[in-house]
C-alpha cells in the first residue's frame, strides 16, 4: 500500500471500494483481566522481537514476580511488551497462549467489529508500524525505552471492509502455512542428506559403505 493512496495496488476480484483511514485509538480498546500472582507456580507468556509470535514459559513457585497481581491473557487479542516495543515485540494472540499470565508491561486490546484480528495480525508486520513503536518509546537503550501507549494509538491505518479483510487474512495465513509446511520438508531433507553422506562413504578404515546404490557391489 504506497503512500497517500486509498487503494492497494492489488486486490481481490470484486472489491473496488476505497479504503478508509482510522487511528488505531478508534479500533483498540484496552483489555483487562487481573488476577492475584500464584505461589505454586505458573505458566507465563513471553513476546519475541521482530513480530515473530508468543513463547511460554513456566515459572517455579518462588521465583514469581514481586508484584499483587498479574494479568490472565485471552485469545484472539492484540498484546505488545512497552519495554520491548520499539524492538516490535507486538503479537496477536491465539488459543494456546489463552489463560497464561503476564505483568502489567504487557497490555492487551480488543478489536472493534469493522477490524479483524487476521487482517491486523499482517497489518502490524509493516516496517512503518515498527518505525512508529520505535518513535513512541522515549528513553535510552534496552529497559529504559518505555512505551508511550498513548501515542502508539495515534498510529493511522487504512481499512478496508469486514469481508476484504478475511479474504487478505485468509491469503496470508495460507501462505503461513505453505512456508511451515515447506520449511518441515526443508529440514527433513538436510537431515536424510546429512545421513547419506555418513553412510554413502567409507567410515572407519572400511572400502565399502554402509549403503549403496543397487548394482554397486
Amino acid at each position: 500500500m504506497k503512500e497517500n493512496k486509498t487503494k492497494p495496488d492489488i486486490r481481490f476480484k470484486g472489491f473496488t471500494d476505497d479504503w478508509e483511514q482510522r487511528k488505531l485509538g478508534e479500533l483498540l480498546e484496552k483489555y483487562e483481566d487481573p488476577v492475584e500472582t500464584p505461589h505454586d507456580g505458573y505458566e507465563r507468556l513471553g513476546i519475541r522481537s521482530h513480530a515473530k509470535g508468543t513463547f511460554h514459559s513456566f515459572v517455579e513457585s518462588g521465583e514469581e514476580l514481586n508484584s499483587a497481581r498479574m494479568h490472565r491473557v485471552a485469545a484472539n487479542k492484540f498484546i505488545l511488551n512497552i519495554t520491548f516495543a520499539w524492538e516490535h515485540a507486538v503479537a496477536i494472540t491465539d488459543k494456546n497462549d489463552e489463560g497464561k499470565l503476564v505483568s502489567h508491561r504487557f497490555p492487551q486490546f480488543s478489536f472493534d467489529k469493522c477490524l479483524k484480528s487476521n487482517f491486523f495480525k499482517y497489518l502490524i508486520l509493516d516496517e512503518k508500524f515498527r518505525k512508529h513503536l520505535e518513535l513512541s518509546s522515549p528513553g535510552g537503550a534496552g529497559r529504559n525505552r518505555v512505551l508511550k501507549i498513548s501515542d502508539m494509538l495515534e498510529y493511522k491505518i487504512y481499512l478496508p471492509s469486514i469481508d476484504e479483510q478475511t479474504e487478505i487474512g485468509q491469503y496470508f495465513s495460507h501462505l503461513d502455512n505453505l512456508i511451515t509446511l515447506h520449511q518441515r520438508e526443508c529440514n527433513q531433507l538436510k537431515e536424510l542428506k546429512k545421513t547419506m553422506l555418513k553412510k554413502m562413504f567409507p567410515r572407519d578404515g572400511s572400502n565399502i559403505p554402509e549403503v549403496r546404490f543397487a548394482g554397486f557391489t
